[in-house]
């Protein structure tokens, strides 16, 4: 009778209904039951408590607690809807005066919440704080080097440091200990170029002693010492002439020169590329036998004087040479431009100061000089007369030269 009880659909569907009907009396039953949770590990937020005291020119300085766990409870359907983002943990500030060490009570609030869960504790439900007047100060990074050297031919110039300062915050008796900061670094190897090497912040007191200290903080935690290199290379002087003669034997003359080279400092690329230190022009015009020029030292960019040489002393050796003013014949133009005659007015120049080999000076006739003036130096070119520079030289490439500056008169018509 039974088996034909339960093969009966409509007895089936009466046996569900009343099962389904007591399972939701004891949900409903259930859901009104009082229920328990915990949530740990809550962030303590200070956000309200610093704008809070800001107003007495304070600041909190090191909780001693950072988390918290709470306790709630409540109907089981809220209980269990509660997310940990939905509690906030905050110290009541209302006490705190003024600067001191405060232990304020720890009050949790559930955001959005109604009445069918509280918060039943806070754990723990007290931290202590320290409240005191920020005080911040401004030092200049210094930097500690051990063991620095370089290798044999390069210099080490003084060290660079950056950022070249931090400011430090904190309270201010904390702050006031602090008298200056540097960053230490340990070269271990022979530099021969430009080091590096990024450090931590020292900060330290008037002794040296080092100060270390969770209430302080610095806009920067680490600085970059920087090292340069450059390599030294001495560098040969080099002469330069104006108002040379034509033909003239250049390498024949002798001079004598405080210091042909200078050793110079640079960056080993370009201090390797350095080919001469170029002094003053010596004027052909102006040298005689025995003369003395004293020429300032001029470096390219980027490069250092380490012995700082500030001038070379330069002057002709006048061994084998002597002087003798001659009257020179034949004086001519060239370069006339075309449709123009020009002839000088004077066909020769007397007292021409020659300087050269002595036995030259003593065969030598005035024929053997060339005196010769030419257009091409003129900006302009016009009829009438113009005084015009000579140029004096031995077409014979030999080692004499005139000292001094020769002109004529040129008439200039058309032709």
């Amino acid at each position: 009778m039974m088996k034909r009880l339960f093969n009966n659909n409509l007895t089936l569907k009466i046996i569900s209904v009343l099962i389904a009907f007591v399972a939701w009396l004891l949900v409903i039953e259930n859901m009104d039951r009082e229920s328990y949770a915990t949530f740990r590990d809550i962030s303590i937020d200070m956000t309200n408590v610093e704008e809070s005291i800001s107003t007495l020119g304070l600041n909190s300085i090191s909780p001693d607690v950072e988390l918290a766990n709470v306790n709630v409870s409540g109907v089981m359907y809220a209980v269990g809807n509660l997310k940990k983002e939905d509690i906030s943990v905050a110290p009541d500030v209302s006490k705190v005066t003024g600067a001191g060490v405060y232990e304020l009570p720890l009050v949790g609030t559930i955001k959005n919440a109604g009445s069918e869960v509280q918060i039943s504790s806070v754990v723990p439900s007290r931290i202590t704080v320290r409240f005191d007047t920020l005080h911040s100060k401004t030092l200049a990074i210094e930097s500690s080097l051990n063991g620095l050297k370089s290798e044999v031919g390069y210099l080490i110039q003084d060290e660079l440091v950056n950022p070249a300062q931090v400011t430090v915050t904190g309270p201010e008796a904390e702050v006031s200990r602090i008298n200056r900061c540097e960053i230490r670094t340990e070269v271990s190897e022979k530099l021969k170029e430009t080091y590096s090497k990024k450090s931590a912040i020292v900060l330290l007191d008037k002794n040296g002693t080092e100060i270390s200290s969770d209430n302080i903080t610095m806009d920067v935690s680490e600085a970059t010492v920087t090292i340069p290199v450059l390599k030294i290379r001495d560098i040969p002087v080099e002469l330069q002439f104006i108002n040379v003669p034509d033909h003239f034997p250049l390498d024949e003359l002798n001079f004598t020169l405080s210091k042909e080279e200078i050793p110079v400092a640079g960056v080993e690329a370009s201090v390797d590329k350095y080919a001469s230190i170029l002094l003053d022009h010596i004027d052909f015009k102006q040298m005689g036998i025995g003369s003395s020029y004293a020429f300032p030292v001029q470096l390219q960019m980027g490069f250092r004087n380490i012995e700082n040489i500030q001038s070379v002393q330069v002057t002709l050796d006048g061994e084998g040479l002597s002087s003798r003013r001659m009257d020179l014949e034949n004086v001519h133009v060239i370069n006339v431009p075309l449709g123009y005659k020009a002839e000088p007015l004077a066909e020769s120049l007397t007292g021409v100061e020659l300087i050269g080999d002595s036995a030259l000076l003593e065969s030598l006739t005035a024929g053997d000089i060339v005196c010769e003036v030419d257009m091409k130096s003129s900006s302009e070119i016009a009829e009438g007369q113009i005084l015009m520079p000579v140029k004096i030289y031995d077409p014979m490439g030999r080692l004499v030269w005139a000292k001094g500056s020769y002109e004529v008169v040129v008439a200039i018509s058309v032709d």
